[in-house]
This record gives C-alpha cells, sequence and structure tokens, in this order.
C-alpha cells in the first residue's frame, strides 16, 4: 500500500465515522479509516451475522435455521431501556 493519507482514524466508533465522514466530503481530506475488530460500531458495536453472535458468547450451538437467515439479525450491544404497556392492543 503506497498511497498517501491526510489523515488516519483508528476505531469504528460513533465520533469516529462521523468525524472521518466530515473530512472526506467533496474531497477535502483523504482519509484512511481503520479498526482492529472485524465489525464496526466501537463502543456501539452490532454484530453480524446472527453465527458471529453466538461465537463471541461462547453459546454452544449454532443459531437455529428456523431464526431465517444470519445476516437479517444483528447482535446490539449496547443495553436499552424498553417501555411496555401491560394492556397491549392485540
Amino acid at each position: 500500500m503506497n498511497e498517501e493519507y491526510d489523515v488516519i482514524v483508528l476505531s469504528m466508533g460513533l465520533t469516529e465515522c462521523i468525524l472521518s465522514g466530515k473530512m472526506s466530503v467533496n474531497g477535502k481530506k483523504k482519509v484512511l479509516h481503520m479498526d482492529r475488530n472485524p465489525y464496526y460500531g466501537g463502543e456501539s458495536e452490532s454484530i453480524t451475522p446472527l453465527e458471529d453472535f453466538y461465537k463471541r458468547f461462547k453459546i454452544p450451538r449454532a443459531p437455529p435455521a428456523s431464526m431465517g437467515r444470519e445476516r437479517d439479525w444483528n447482535g446490539d450491544l449496547i443495553p436499552k431501556f424498553l417501555m411496555a404497556n401491560k394492556w397491549s392492543a392485540g
């Protein structure tokens, strides 16, 4: 790789992605954006395919076929607060 870059951004967190996108828009800067992980998202990572999620958390079996295609799933690693109502419309 004999190319030159104006900026090298390490990590694929939200801040880094916004920063590299902003710098590279309209060809203002030549940006090399790299991460050591095979996924992106940094602290807000999301793992896909589903098999990778199972491996990451050492689930000792493959995802069941009933879950469909593995790439249709993302394992979001940020805890979420989900509100639910005991009176559902159903």
